[in-house]
């Protein structure tokens, strides 16, 4: 087992830094560096933080923390060229990936309160083609998720990695007027009898009192996106407050105001441009 664990390190590390997305990352990290040799320099000139900037911190400072959790998902799209290990434990192939990708991968200690012990669990798969954060999605138990930081990428429980949430307004006043409000088909036999349709046949039509260009009701069109945006689709959005989850959303004056994690939004944002 030790041996095929060596094999496979091998296999992940050379497949995920042949990658086509690494060499942009380690062009990244030389640019960073000779950046770092010209502050150096400019160090011996310019006046301390101390001197010049008395009351906080610097802008650049203050940026840096909503910045990092952007490179991280950036690092997490790259797309690894081929993937392969066997009978590897999931916390090893795991900390490979992370450190692949330039962030390091944290283990929460819920995992351990659950009973959830990644280092005794195994995966073989071989993958090719994938982005890196797909194949950690793949790789994770599914009473397991992540969460992006700041620098890192946290593994906990399920229903941990989907807070904190984020709120996002959509403005959907026109799509509530353009989604037609289809109920299903309705069967009507005149349309066989009398060759309502060209060459004869089944006319299907929308149900209800509904005219042409009338759309859906507020609340029609929420639960329409909770149909399509669901945690049995993808388990990295989280579970609307209906079906006991922390996730929400809610209508006001032609805006939908949306509590769901970082995926969720994306599928929600996905979604709205679909019908548009």
């Amino acid at each position: 087992m030790r041996w095929a664990t060596l094999v496979a390190l091998g296999v992940v590390s050379a497949a995920c830094w042949a990658a086509p997305g690494w060499p942009a990352l380690a062009a990244e990290e030389e640019s960073q560096a000779d950046a770092g040799d010209d502050s150096a320099v400019a160090e011996e000139t310019k006046p301390s933080r101390d001197e010049a900037e008395p009351e906080g911190k610097s802008e650049e400072e203050t940026a840096r923390p909503a910045q990092e959790p952007a490179n991280v998902r950036q690092a997490l799209g790259a797309k690894l060229a081929k993937v392969e290990f066997e009978a590897a434990s999931v916390e090893w192939v795991l900390e490979a990936l992370g450190e692949a990708g330039g962030f390091s991968i944290v283990f929460d200690e819920a995992l351990e309160k659950a009973g959830i012990d990644l280092a005794q669990r195994t995966v073989t798969m071989r993958l090719t083609g994938m982005t890196l954060e797909d194949v950690i999605y793949l790789i994770l138990p599914k009473e397991c998720g992540y969460r992006v930081e700041a620098g890192y990428v946290l593994v906990t429980t399920l229903e941990k990695s989907w807070v904190p949430l984020t709120t996002a307004l959509y403005d959907v006043q026109e799509d509530l007027a353009e989604v037609p409000n289809f109920q299903g088909p309705r069967f009507d036999i005149r349309d066989v009898t009398s060759g309502g349709t060209e060459g004869g046949g089944v006319q299907f039509k929308e149900t209800g009192d509904e005219e042409e260009g009338d759309g859906v009701t507020p609340e029609q069109f929420m639960e329409l996106i909770k149909r399509h945006v669901s945690c049995d689709n993808d388990r990295r959005i989280a579970r609307w407050d209906d079906e006991d989850g922390p996730a929400a959303i809610s209508y006001l004056d032609g805006k939908l105001i949306v509590s769901q994690t970082y995926a969720g939004q994306q599928a929600v944002a996905k979604f709205l441009m679909g019908i548009r």
